[in-house]
Protein backbone atom coordinates (compact mmCIF):
# COMPACT_ATOMS: atom_id res chain seq x y z
CA UNK A 1 0.00 0.00 0.00
CA UNK A 2 1.47 3.44 -1.18
CA UNK A 3 1.20 6.63 0.65
CA UNK A 4 -0.55 10.00 -0.57
CA UNK A 5 1.06 13.16 -0.43
CA UNK A 6 -1.97 14.63 0.67
CA UNK A 7 -2.75 12.07 3.47
CA UNK A 8 0.97 12.71 4.94
CA UNK A 9 0.45 16.86 4.78
CA UNK A 10 -3.11 16.35 6.00
CA UNK A 11 -1.81 13.98 9.21
CA UNK A 12 1.13 16.57 10.11
CA UNK A 13 -1.13 19.11 9.76
CA UNK A 14 -3.75 17.88 12.20
CA UNK A 15 -0.56 16.54 15.20
CA UNK A 16 1.78 19.59 14.60
CA UNK A 17 4.79 16.95 14.69
CA UNK A 18 5.24 13.40 14.55
CA UNK A 19 7.88 10.69 14.24
CA UNK A 20 7.86 8.28 11.60
CA UNK A 21 6.23 4.92 13.56
CA UNK A 22 3.68 7.37 14.92
CA UNK A 23 2.75 8.27 11.27
CA UNK A 24 3.02 4.50 10.29
CA UNK A 25 0.69 3.51 13.09
CA UNK A 26 -1.75 5.85 12.54
CA UNK A 27 -2.17 5.75 8.92
CA UNK A 28 -2.21 2.27 9.08
CA UNK A 29 1.22 1.53 6.59
CA UNK A 30 4.76 -0.14 7.62
CA UNK A 31 7.59 1.61 9.09
CA UNK A 32 9.50 1.93 5.82
CA UNK A 33 6.67 3.42 3.94
CA UNK A 34 5.92 6.27 6.33
CA UNK A 35 9.97 6.83 6.27
CA UNK A 36 10.24 7.18 2.74
CA UNK A 37 6.81 9.11 2.63
CA UNK A 38 8.03 12.00 5.29
CA UNK A 39 11.40 12.19 3.57
CA UNK A 40 10.48 12.48 -0.24
CA UNK A 41 8.20 15.41 1.73
CA UNK A 42 11.38 16.95 3.49
CA UNK A 43 13.28 16.50 0.29
CA UNK A 44 10.54 18.23 -1.48
CA UNK A 45 10.60 21.34 1.14
CA UNK A 46 6.92 20.19 2.23
CA UNK A 47 8.06 19.31 5.56
CA UNK A 48 10.80 20.04 7.78
CA UNK A 49 12.56 17.36 10.91
CA UNK A 50 14.43 17.93 13.51
CA UNK A 51 16.34 15.17 16.04
CA UNK A 52 13.86 13.98 18.67
CA UNK A 53 17.00 12.07 20.72
CA UNK A 54 20.32 11.26 20.14
CA UNK A 55 19.02 7.25 18.65
CA UNK A 56 18.63 9.29 15.05
CA UNK A 57 14.70 9.54 15.76
CA UNK A 58 13.54 12.72 14.15
CA UNK A 59 10.28 14.50 14.43
CA UNK A 60 8.51 16.06 11.14
CA UNK A 61 6.26 18.70 10.88
CA UNK A 62 4.95 20.87 7.86
CA UNK A 63 7.01 23.64 6.37
CA UNK A 64 4.69 26.65 4.88
CA UNK A 65 5.16 25.46 1.62
CA UNK A 66 3.89 21.91 3.04
CA UNK A 67 0.88 24.32 4.24
CA UNK A 68 0.19 26.09 1.08
CA UNK A 69 0.38 22.51 -0.62
CA UNK A 70 -2.14 21.32 1.19
CA UNK A 71 -4.55 24.04 1.24
CA UNK A 72 -4.27 23.87 -2.70
CA UNK A 73 -4.92 20.14 -2.74
CA UNK A 74 -8.18 20.95 -0.03
CA UNK A 75 -9.56 24.07 -2.44
CA UNK A 76 -9.04 21.69 -5.58
CA UNK A 77 -10.79 19.32 -3.82
CA UNK A 78 -13.37 21.09 -2.57
CA UNK A 79 -13.99 22.77 -6.06
CA UNK A 80 -14.40 19.20 -7.71
CA UNK A 81 -16.87 18.61 -5.51
CA UNK A 82 -19.04 21.43 -6.16
CA UNK A 83 -18.56 20.78 -10.11
CA UNK A 84 -19.81 17.32 -9.54
CA UNK A 85 -22.59 18.64 -7.34
CA UNK A 86 -23.56 21.18 -9.92
CA UNK A 87 -23.59 18.56 -12.37
CA UNK A 88 -26.12 16.32 -10.85
CA UNK A 89 -28.62 18.84 -10.11
CA UNK A 90 -29.02 19.67 -13.51
CA UNK A 91 -31.68 17.81 -15.80
CA UNK A 92 -31.00 16.75 -19.11
CA UNK A 93 -31.44 19.65 -21.66
CA UNK A 94 -31.12 22.65 -18.95
CA UNK A 95 -27.66 24.43 -19.07
CA UNK A 96 -26.25 24.88 -15.78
Amino acid sequence: MGLAKRELLAFLARVGEARADDVASAIGVRYAVAAMGLLRLVRQGLAERSRHDERSVYLYRLSERGRIRLRYFQERSQSAARGRSAATTTQPGQEG
